[in-house]
């Protein structure tokens, strides 16, 4: 299985690479360019790794826009968490977060609610009420 050629968006800011999760993604650092360009992996709890190559002063919104295009999911309905579990914010960029190249983002899908009363005024549990106020009988 070969691997898809590398996504451009934009004016070549960033760049996505599909690979399987064992496959690290090798950079050839040319002399010029002090480190502008980090490779930064991208993990979720249901979808195969993605890798990312981005520039140090580059807005995550566009990785987080990619990732969450390609996934077809909304960018509210999921959270993106840096190496240390934090929070990252759309607008913060990669130096501000603190990634360096190789490092990973966690994508978190974001649940509310669940496990309450039915609604529309259905509280009794059907089936066993009847036997809690009834004595035990053998």
């Amino acid at each position: 299985m070969s691997t898809p050629p590398a996504a451009k968006l934009g004016q070549g800011e960033v760049t996505e690479e599909m690979s399987a999760a064992t496959k690290p993604v090798k950079v050839e650092s040319s002399g010029g360019d002090d480190g502008a360009l980090i490779n930064i992996k991208v993990q979720s709890q249901t979808a195969a790794d993605v890798f990312f190559r981005i520039k140090r002063d580059v807005k995550l919104r566009r990785l987080m826009d990619m990732y969450c295009g390609r996934h077809s999911l909304s960018p509210k309905a999921v959270q993106f968490l840096d190496t240390e579990g934090r929070q990252i914010r759309p607008a913060q960029m990669a130096d501000e977060v603190g990634l360096q190249d190789g490092d990973a983002i966690d994508v978190m899908i974001h649940m509310e609610g669940g496990g309450g009363a039915p609604a529309g005024g259905e509280h009794e549990s059907r089936g066993f009420s009847g036997l809690i106020d009834r004595p035990f009988t053998p």
